[in-house]
């Protein structure tokens, strides 16, 4: 009880819910702005700091054919390439959430920095622009995939 109660004791003096709440406020604002203008990208929402970024099925004709070869292996091929990415790339750690295969969760801890935020958006970016602009995102996973059902 002793901790649970010196953890409120913290939330409270730290004021961490109206932290939480200004800084999922910007951290939304600002992957909304940065990720705009790619089409696989379908909403950006949250509650405090609890973001998920949705994507979706891509409208480029050149991008379609490796987006629904993912979907044909597996319904979350391509979260947990995108997770891999970034974690690879950027070293951001980040799940896919749950059963929703198409939905990146941005969950930081409550005593995250405004830069640390800023690398997040940066990473995040970086690897939504890799997967519209460049074959490397789709050839490698899906050269990833296929060594994978070669070992089943």
């Amino acid at each position: 009880m002793r901790a649970g109660l010196a953890a409120l004791d913290v939330l409270e003096e730290d004021d961490l819910g109206a932290r939480a709440t200004r800084l999922g406020t910007t951290l939304r604002e600002r992957l909304r702005t940065r990720l705009a203008g790619y089409s696989m990208i379908k909403d950006v929402r949250g509650l405090g700091l609890l973001s998920g970024i949705e994507f979706q099925a891509p409208r480029e004709l050149r991008l379609k054919i490796p987006y629904r070869a993912f979907g044909s292996i597996h319904p979350a091929m391509f979260g947990q390439v995108l997770v891999m990415r970034l974690f690879r790339d950027r070293g951001i750690y980040s799940q896919i959430c749950g059963n929703a295969f198409l939905v990146l969760k941005a969950s930081p801890a409550l005593n995250v920095s405004e830069a640390q935020l800023d690398a997040y958006v940066d990473g995040l970016e970086a690897i939504v622009d890799l997967m519209h602009g460049s074959h490397r995102f789709w050839g490698e996973a899906l050269g990833m995939a296929r060594r994978v059902l070669d070992v089943i």
